[in-house]
């Protein structure tokens, strides 16, 4: 059961917290539980009207590993690599929403400084 969440006390916000709501339901579908559970904690703070939430997202960009790296739909059937149904999509969808989601960081991040 989902919890509705309040609108954040700053409505610039809530562009972003949209586009979390899209990253994680993805992230999750797919079977993730690092990445979800960092734009879950992300989108924590931005719900609390804290903007600081948006720094927390552009941690996970950047590096080795981080949240640029993520390919969706890849599994594992009988020990060997496989993609999942329709991952070309998937990806192009998921790329765009990460994308975006670091756009909004980035203006919120600007607007402060």
């Amino acid at each position: 059961m989902t919890r509705e969440v309040p609108p954040p006390a700053d409505a610039s916000l809530q562009p972003l917290i949209d586009v979390l709501d899209a990253l994680i339901q993805m992230l999750e579908q797919d079977g993730d539980t690092h990445w979800s559970a960092w734009m879950r904690r992300a989108k924590s703070r931005l719900a609390q009207g804290d903007d600081r939430g948006a720094d927390d997202l552009l941690g996970a960009y950047g590096g080795m590993g981080s949240f640029n790296d993520l390919i969706l739909g890849q599994s594992y059937q009988d020990g060997r690599f496989a993609w999942k149904p329709g991952y070309a999509d998937l990806n192009e969808r998921f790329d765009a929403l990460r994308g975006r989601a670091w756009e909004l960081a980035q203006g919120i991040r600007r607007r402060r400084a």
